[in-house]
């Protein structure tokens, strides 16, 4: 990972400061929010379909995360995503617990075609691929490497980018790939750390036209800055509040250690 390139991306989004519209769920919509202020961006959540053609319009990505689902959230989804593609905005899905329910599984796949990028856990990545994969609620009963595989697959059948959240990341377009290794063990232990990944790679997308090179920087970012929480504190409710700081710090100094010692 070129740390200098990493940088240029960070300038560059604090500098157009993007509006990343997020249609998310209610459990983690706060730290969400603050890892993208944190990070430079400009979060909106909504939950009115009545400004969503307005919101599209001044927004520069649409984040949809299907964690707290029902029809009126799935009907609000599929009229931002709609929006979306009208004004050439890019959606990014987190397909929060698919593989638990049928119903999650499928409305988690009837966003497969409309998105450009796609970030889970490896079990959701695999529930998203095969009928037979299972999840533990929202958390991986898989580990990375098993959902490869299915990561690719996804990756070339709807030509989007896929990433593999857990204890080393996979990015992949189905065509090229990549492995970051970095992050903490107790990343899992913060609630809302899947969903405010993906809309840190949401508004990485907003700055970097390549959807692969975006959420391999997204990815990136993210993961290095838990490294660098985790050099602070050994308990999840000082990590959580570690972490954000550590988003606005943008110590490249530091990750460029991290990434030399991996």
């Amino acid at each position: 990972m070129n740390v200098e390139d990493l940088e240029k991306a960070l300038q560059q989004l604090r500098l157009m400061k993007p509006l990343v519209l997020c249609l998310t769920n209610h459990v983690t919509m706060d730290f969400m929010a603050n890892c993208l202020l944190s990070l430079g961006a400009a979060p909106i959540m909504s939950e009115d379909v009545r400004e969503a053609d307005e919101l599209a319009q001044l927004c520069q990505a649409v984040y949809v995360n299907i964690g707290t689902l029902d029809d009126e959230f799935m009907a609000r989804a599929s009229s931002g995503i709609e929006l979306a593609h009208a004004y050439q905005k890019p959606v990014i899905i987190d397909p929060v617990g698919a593989g638990a329910t049928k119903i999650r599984t499928q409305s988690a796949r009837s966003l497969l075609a409309h998105a450009e990028i796609v970030r889970g856990n490896a079990s959701e990545i695999m529930a998203l691929h095969d009928d037979h994969a299972k999840t533990l609620g929202v958390d991986s009963s898989h580990q990375v490497n098993d959902a490869l595989h299915s990561a690719i697959s996804l990756a070339t059948t709807y030509q989007c980018v896929v990433v593999v959240s857990g204890a080393r990341d996979f990015v992949t377009d189905g065509k090229q790939q990549a492995f970051l290794e970095f992050g903490s063990p107790l990343m899992p232990y913060v609630t809302g750390m899947g969903c405010a990944m993906t809309a840190v790679i949401a508004a990485f997308r907003a700055v970097i036209p390549n959807a692969y090179d975006a959420a391999r920087a997204g990815t990136a970012y993210y993961s290095l800055c838990g490294s660098l929480a985790a050099y602070t504190t050994d308990h999840p409710g000082a990590f959580r509040t570690a972490f954000i700081d550590e988003l606005y710090a943008a110590n490249f100094e530091l990750m460029k250690d991290v990434i030399h010692a991996d």
